[in-house]
């Protein structure tokens, strides 16, 4: 596929450290993927072996059809921010804009125009003859973002671009990445361990974990219907519920409620003794009188417009529960209600969703 980037059986290794593992993955002309996951899990390392920047062990990278393993940084026609941005103190916003379009000795009318139009979108104007010392964490951020976007590359690498900035600038800043995006439709791939800035800037999500892609999916797929208990702990804040049940026939015993199940997922877990259970903290549905699962209530954080509960299991595991409702006295609930349809069923040794 044109402008496409595949990662066919790819091992990185550093002396007898595996830190990429067998890597199958298609980035799609002109998608946004977040490389997801937590620190060392290998997905800056693969974000570097696009670049150029990382010589893989085994297998072969492709860019627009052609392999690269052994093609140059320069070579590649990538544009990349790095999370320390990487600019140069002693020289003036437009000098580190212009620096990479000067050595390509682009002509200077296209320079002017490219630089302006980037200036432009990205609000700095009236910035161009400071020194970049001069400037804010945020300011440094779109002064880089702006240095990649003139090389006007089909290939746009982040490599945690945001993670200096403040909770006020990140949002917005990820605002700008989206926008920009929009605007030239470059292939962008875009690492980060932060979940929110993935669920807000991606299209497709590759959660990692181990040097492996766990899943590969949608943010909505990613969310409600993670491929395992790692994804499902990875992604929400707080994270997916998950707890031991024992299936005793079509019913699933849950603490020491038991609790009839419909057919489908009765099916699903025929023939086993345990699963997991696992269900979003805002698909738990809070209850003062005859819940389906009984629990007590621990410790209630109310954060304005959520209210989060910590709930104690007669089986001694913490289970959360959130609410919009600000009516809802959640102190006094006793358990929950929840809808089938809003439950994941992992297997209870290896954590896999059984419905994949």
């Amino acid at each position: 596929m044109e402008n496409s980037i595949v990662f066919s059986h790819v091992d990185k290794a550093y002396g007898s450290n595996l830190v990429v593992e067998d890597l199958n993955l298609e980035i799609k002309k002109g998608e946004r993927l977040i490389l997801l996951g937590p620190s060392g899990c290998g997905k800056t390392t693969t974000l570097r072996m696009i670049a150029g920047f990382e010589e893989i062990t085994r297998g072969e990278l492709y860019m627009d059809g052609k392999v690269v393993n052994d093609l140059a940084p320069g070579e590649r026609n990538i544009a990349m921010v790095f999370q320390s941005y990487a600019l140069f103190p002693h020289l003036s916003v437009w000098d580190n804009i212009t620096f990479g379009l000067q050595i390509q000795k682009l002509p200077q009318e296209e320079i002017i125009k490219r630089t302006n139009q980037a200036l432009e979108i990205l609000h700095l104007q009236g910035y161009e003859n400071k020194k970049t010392y001069e400037l804010s964490g945020g300011q440094k951020q779109r002064v880089a973002l702006c240095r990649a976007l003139v090389k006007q590359s089909p290939y746009f690498l982040l490599d945690e671009p945001l993670s200096n900035l403040d909770a006020k600038l990140r949002q917005k800043a990820r605002t700008e990445l989206v926008k920009i995006h929009e605007l030239f439709k470059p292939t962008m791939i875009y690492v980060t361990h932060d979940q929110i800035e993935a669920m807000t800037v991606a299209t497709r999500i590759a959660v990692m974990n181990g040097g492996k892609i766990q899943q590969i999916d949608t943010p909505h797929n990613i969310y409600n219907h993670p491929a395992n208990t790692f994804v499902a702990n990875f992604i929400g804040s707080p994270a997916m519920n998950i707890v031991k049940a024992k299936v005793v026939g079509n019913k699933l015993i849950i603490g020491d409620s038991c609790v009839e199940m419909p057919v489908d997922k009765a099916a699903m877990v025929a023939g086993r003794g345990e699963v997991q259970f696992g269900l979003r903290p805002e698909s738990s549905i809070p209850k003062k009188e005859n819940p389906m699962v009984k629990g007590s209530v621990e410790f209630l954080e109310n954060t304005g417009n959520l209210q989060t509960v910590s709930l104690t299991l007669p089986s001694g595991e913490l289970y959360y529960i959130q609410d919009s409702n600000q009516d809802t006295d959640m102190e006094n609930i006793a358990g929950f209600d929840f809808d089938w349809k809003k439950v994941c069923l992992f297997d209870a040794e290896t954590g896999m969703n059984l419905e994949e």
